[in-house]
């Protein structure tokens, strides 16, 4: 949703064009109370993202505003005789420059505040899952699968670490993947290890995966919080092996 204004500068969601004050004022409030609304119902994702992703828009905003400065015409005012070069008057911001850069400088804070809420309890969460491989855990650990169990019920991921991009490289320039693939109810005939073993059976392609159980006394949201989390705890376990 990005906006052109008459002087070229993209316009993030939060800052229309021209600048309205005290709407864009009341956009930025309705968006944070939306994201503390999801941060009380342990909803982590996609808002944390989006807080990243508005952030750097604001920065490129800034930036191109910059360059837009830097590009205009100055007069000349003088000469420095030990330099020689010619000495030009200030570029002076119009009114809609300094109303950009004023939102920019009132929201960027505010976001980063969010973000910040966001972190902190993404890592008191993250601190409240208990997770543990099932069975032997393999030397390799780059693919397997996912059991997030709430109540009776463990939801299975697939999970794989791939290279961004083209071509595998260092485990930072990594991410790891998942999909769903199925869900067990659990109970003195299905447990772990049953699962594991029926994913075998199901999966040859994986004869000997890694397979991680985790568990939380929290109700978690799955896609917004429980599978963000698992993903990050396996990356942080991968990391950690390969050191």
């Amino acid at each position: 949703m990005e906006l052109l204004s008459c002087t070229g500068l993209p316009a993030d969601g939060l800052i229309s064009i021209p600048v309205d004050e005290e709407l864009d004022r009341y956009r930025l409030l309705a968006y944070l109370q939306r994201v503390e609304a999801r941060y009380r119902e342990h909803k982590l994702y996609p808002h944390m993202d989006e807080l990243r992703i508005r952030l750097e828009q604001l920065g490129q905003l800034r930036a191109r505003k910059e360059e837009l400065l830097a590009g205009m015409p100055r007069g000349i005012t003088g000469l420095d005789l030990r330099s020689g070069e010619v000495l030009r008057a200030a570029v002076q911001d119009d009114e809609l420059l300094r109303s950009i850069d004023a939102m920019i400088s009132k929201a960027m804070p505010e976001l980063h505040n969010a973000l910040d809420r966001g972190a902190e309890l993404r890592e008191q969460l993250a601190g409240r899952i208990r997770f543990e491989p099932v069975g032997v855990l393999p030397l390799w650990t780059d693919e397997g699968y996912l059991l997030l169990h709430q109540g009776r019920e463990a939801r299975v991921y697939a999970y794989a670490l791939s290279a961004l991009g083209h071509r595998a490289g260092p485990l930072h320039r990594q991410i790891l993947r998942t999909h769903y693939m199925t869900r067990y109810v659990l109970d003195f005939s299905c447990t772990y290890e049953h699962v594991k073993a029926d994913l075998v059976k199901r999966c040859t392609d994986l004869p000997n995966p890694a397979v991680f159980a985790f568990t939380s006394d929290l109700s978690l949201p799955a896609i917004e919080t429980f599978v963000p989390l698992a993903k990050q705890l396996v990356y942080e376990m991968i990391a950690t092996r390969r050191t």
